[in-house]
């Protein structure tokens, strides 16, 4: 695999959704040689590589020695057979921690061989399917795909392999005709040599002077043509004559005197050898293109595959008998190597959009599809030889038509990448969801060369996504009603607690505020419709920062376990959303007991940089490895690897809520150290 495609071929993996692993089919050891960023998350390996390892070895900690054993006669079975393999079963083992953990490390392993031009399996393709159905793969890529970057470098490679092949063919065409206009030109002054040599033998010996001039025209005629000629002489083909172009084809080989065998032994046995004795035979003109000749180096003795262009013509003497060959030839083994090339990397190109399992499409600048991989075929039964002309458009659901119509057409006019959903006709004639995403591969100078399409399942999402809405419907409903009696509750003792103590006072009105915290969350985060359109809504308002950061530590900080260090500056007043904001900082607070419970102080700073305030929050707990850093604002991302309950969203949300307000969110750590998380907000 050229450097190329394996940039390639790495790119699709990290496009996948699904988690995936590729193994060296050529190696008995079965060596890994690409693993997605999904499947090191489900391995727990995202502290190391595991490129360059042996299946044996590296999934021996990892997995059951039954698992691994017949996951490997599995890639072995399926390299013999060439055949599409699905594992039933296989478990992840990641320590103690999860060992004893239902089916969230069960997976349904589907082995892939991928195929090279000779038909041989290079690689074995691993793609790693959840049993727990449990919704925890995000659809959309997390972290920005590379895609466009990665596939660019073949695209380019395949752009400039096309332009050098049209140069070629221009400058081939131009030889071509140089060749037949020579050739033609050759027979005119022959013919005119050969008339007058009949008419004036016996003539002055002024006649014969023109006629030795004649002859001599003809042989720099000859000598000066642009393509290799040269005249073989009798049957045994000797070169009687060879002009400069012919003689540079074979540097260092003496030609003049020899046989054509003789001068090029190579030759014999080869096709061109057959024609040029038929040729000779007959008197039939034989026009060859790009015929494959291999000839040695007069250096290196090494042989070379070389590709000609040429012309066979038979040479008559005055009897009418042939007594000769005229060969005219041209080389064009860079032009044919270029193209092979070309043909190679497009080949390759098509081989590995073949081998991800999303239906992927190629199209032009303009719109117009030009390839479909083979899962396009085989979820909508479209015969992959005829009814070509049927394509995305024919297989939108007609409700989905317009909206695909304009966002396909907004993307190509933006020539940027982007993704909208739309329900695409199976086989069957049934509708499935599909998230469809577009990138652009583009040139050095920004200009779209074309589009990579793709388009993945999310039919089971959707289906959950409405579950959930039902459910999140139901639960808003059902939690607003105890809360309501709880609110009219508090309102009698917040009128009543003048008759109590200081202390009583205090923790009635802090009840208080905290149902009222209640029912606001419950308002924003059920509310259906806001869900429904997908955003987060802000009600801003100026607020003092340093103020809500001690009413958040007050409401979380209740017992003599913790205590909270607040510093920096007080008199900070912020333009946002206070109740998402506070949502923010207790969930940081929260995170900080959860996962550094030995921390007895977490500190909390408030600092002005520049037009923005950058709050703080660090902790001295266990701290967090670097490579897991840039994964913690992602969705459904867990760093722990306890049993500590939790669904992976709350620092995604947080990121969501700070993005929203035009800031930004990040995390430093040091193992043994402790963590910071952060978050700044514009003033």
């Amino acid at each position: 695999m050229t450097p190329s495609s394996e940039q390639l071929f790495q790119s699709v993996f990290n496009y996948a959704t699904l988690p995936m692993l590729v193994v060296n089919a050529d190696d008995s050891e079965l060596i890994i040689i690409a693993h997605n960023k999904q499947h090191k998350i489900i391995s727990n390996t995202l502290d190391r590589d595991m490129t360059g390892g042996k299946i044996s070895e590296v999934f021996s900690a990892l997995s059951d020695a039954k698992d691994l054993a017949l996951f490997i006669d599995t890639l072995k079975l399926s390299r013999l057979n060439k055949e599409v393999i699905l594992l039933p079963y296989f478990k992840f083992t990641l320590g103690d921690a999860v060992a004893d953990n239902s089916d969230q490390n069960g997976w349904r392993v589907e082995i892939i061989p991928v195929l090279n031009l000779a038909n041989e399996v290079d690689y074995l393709l691993s793609i790693w399917h959840s049993i727990a159905n449990d919704n925890h793969i995000e659809i959309l890529p997390v972290t920005k795909t590379q895609l466009g970057e990665e596939l660019a470098a073949t695209n380019e490679q395949i752009e400039a392999g096309n332009e050098q092949l049209e140069n070629a063919a221009e400058e081939l065409d131009t030889i071509s005709d140089e060749l037949v206009q020579t050739q033609e030109e050759l027979n005119r002054l022959s013919q005119e040599l050969e008339e007058k040599v009949s008419h004036h033998s016996e003539g002055s010996p002024h006649r014969k002077t023109e006629i030795e001039n004649q002859k001599d025209r003809l042989k720099s005629f000859l000598m000066q043509a642009p393509a290799g000629i040269c005249v073989l002489d009798g049957p045994e083909f000797v070169f009687e004559l060879v002009n400069p172009s012919f003689q540079e084809l074979f540097p260092g080989r003496s030609l003049i005197g020899k046989t054509f065998v003789a001068a090029l032994p190579e030759i014999k046995g080869q096709l061109m050898w057959d024609i040029l004795q038929e040729v000779y035979a007959t008197g039939e003109t034989f026009q060859g293109s790009e015929m494959l000749i291999p000839l040695a180096n007069e250096e290196t003795g090494n042989a070379e595959e070389r590709y000609f262009n040429f012309i066979y013509q038979a040479r008559f003497d005055s009897q009418g008998q042939i007594d000769g060959i005229l060969l005219f030839v041209y080389e064009v083994t860079d032009m044919v190597l270029v193209r092979l090339e070309v043909e190679e990397n497009e080949q390759r190109f098509r081989l590995l959009l073949n081998a991800i399992p999303q239906i992927a499409w190629t199209n032009t600048v303009e719109g117009e599809i030009n390839f479909y991989n083979e899962q396009w075929f085989r979820y909508t039964g479209i015969d992959m030889e005829g009814n070509q002309a049927i394509g995305l458009q024919d297989m939108i659901h007609p409700e989905d038509l317009k909206n695909h119509s304009e966002r396909f057409k907004g993307i190509l006019e933006s020539e940027n990448s982007g993704y909208y959903e739309a329900r695409l006709k199976d086989e069957n004639g049934d509708y499935k969801w599909y998230l469809i995403r577009m990138q652009p591969i583009k040139d050095d100078d920004e200009h779209v060369l074309l589009w990579i399409g793709t388009a993945t399942d999310i039919n089971d999402l959707k289906i959950l996504q409405q579950q959930k809405d039902d459910f999140i419907s139901i639960a808003s409903h059902e939690l607003k009603t105890p809360v309501a009696s709880l609110k009219a509750s508090m309102q009698l003792l917040d009128r009543m607690k003048h008759n109590s103590s200081e202390k009583m006072q205090s923790l009635i009105g802090l009840a208080g505020r905290s149902v009222d915290k209640v029912s606001g969350l419950i308002d924003n985060l059920l509310d259906p419709d806001q869900l429904a359109e997908g955003g987060i809504l802000l009600k801003k308002k100026s607020f003092n920062l340093f103020n809500l950061v001690e009413s958040c530590c007050q409401h979380i900080f209740g017992d003599d376990h913790h205590r909270t260090v607040i510093t920096g500056e007080k008199g900070l007043l912020v333009n946002a959303d206070q109740e998402r904001i506070d949502q923010v900082l207790v969930n940081m607070l929260t995170n900080a007991i959860k996962y550094a419970p030995e921390s007895k102080e977490i500190l909390i700073h408030l600092e002005k940089i520049a037009e923005t305030v950058k709050v703080s929050v660090t902790d001295k707990g266990p701290g967090i490895s670097a490579e897991k850093i840039p994964y913690l604002f992602d969705r459904y991302y867990r760093a722990e690897d306890s049993k500590k309950p939790g669904l992976g969203l709350g620092l995604y949300i947080s990121s969501e809520i700070i993005s929203k307000h035009e800031g930004k969110i990040g995390a430093d750590s040091e193992v043994g150290v402790g963590s910071t998380f952060w978050f700044i907000l514009p003033l």
